[in-house]
């Protein structure tokens, strides 16, 4: 996969300095880092580009917690699960909307699930189903329709998008000739919330579940992650560590039958799938009589 750099041409990137160097002499975060968050053991999980840049997100957003940030690598590593994770869109130049503002891309847990009806098209045709994530989402008051504040903006902390992208061939407008095209088809749009203590008290539960009923309303699925009753005293801190990963692992295999199923929804509802697949029998059947 290409990594996109916002706001620059191909000149322009080749003139940028490695984005490994960029964030050692801003933020001072390599792969040597141990804190806040151990830079090597994370690019085990999600890889090192990735690692380096929640990193410097976690360095550089106020509002950005290492509770948060631990739980979106567990949330990037089940849903990727054991495919490569890739950087797909960087804003790291001399002009940025806000400092590392980056989406991460991989084909994720669906690809070997979704292989079967891939296999079912033609040789030039073929489908790719993939997740884009984007860390921090920023999406402005006046689309989640808050009007009281309409130039501020939110920050959800992770937002999730699956896709279907189809390549085909199609009739050219002689109807003879056949061009390749191709179609991107959404599937589901999911937002993961990481929820401190402090989203515990009656009035944050009150905007929270108002944010969430907005940010339902533009098509996404809120799954909000709540930190577990934080044990004190001796062998607190392994008790506190397996809690955290019990929880974690029944919240993203929730997420994820929830995006299975929305992608057997988005291929028994699409009618280029259906047609293209249907293309197919016909050219066997036609073959099969001569």
């Amino acid at each position: 996969m290409v990594t996109i750099v916002k706001g620059l041409d191909d000149l322009g990137v080749h003139r940028l300095p490695p984005l490994e160097q960029t964030i050692k002499e801003r933020y001072n975060i390599d792969v040597n880092t141990k804190k806040p968050l151990d830079v090597q053991e994370l690019s085990k999980r999600i890889g090192e580009k990735p690692s380096l840049l929640l990193c410097a997100m976690l360095s550089n957003q106020p509002k950005c917690s290492a509770f948060g940030v631990k739980c979106l690598v567990e949330v990037l590593a089940g849903i990727a699960g054991n495919h490569h994770i890739s950087v797909g869109c960087l804003d790291y130049g001399p002009i940025q909307t806000r400092p590392f503002n980056f989406t991460l891309n991989s084909d994720g847990f669906l690809k070997e699930i979704f292989e079967p009806y891939n296999l079912e098209l033609e040789e030039r045709d073929h489908a790719y189903v993939g997740f884009c994530f984007t860390p921090e989402h920023r999406v402005s008051k006046w689309e989640l329709r808050e009007l009281s504040e309409s130039n501020g903006t939110f920050e959800l902390d992770l937002k999730i998008d699956l896709g279907i992208a189809v390549f085909y061939d199609c009739p050219d407008n002689n109807n003879e000739q056949q061009k390749r095209t191709s179609k991107f088809i959404p599937v589901s749009s999911v937002v993961v919330e990481f929820d401190g203590p402090a989203h515990l008290s009656d009035e944050q539960v009150r905007k929270d579940k108002l944010r969430d009923s907005m940010v339902q309303s533009t098509g996404s699925t809120v799954f909000r992650i709540q930190m577990p009753y934080q044990h004190q005293g001796k062998g607190s801190t392994e008790l506190n560590r397996d809690s955290l990963a019990a929880m974690l692992e029944g919240q993203i295999q929730d997420i994820k039958n929830h995006f299975q199923n929305r992608l057997f929804d988005t291929i028994n509802a699409s009618y280029l799938l259906k047609s293209v697949f249907e293309k197919k029998v016909k050219k066997l059947a036609s073959f099969n009589v001569t």
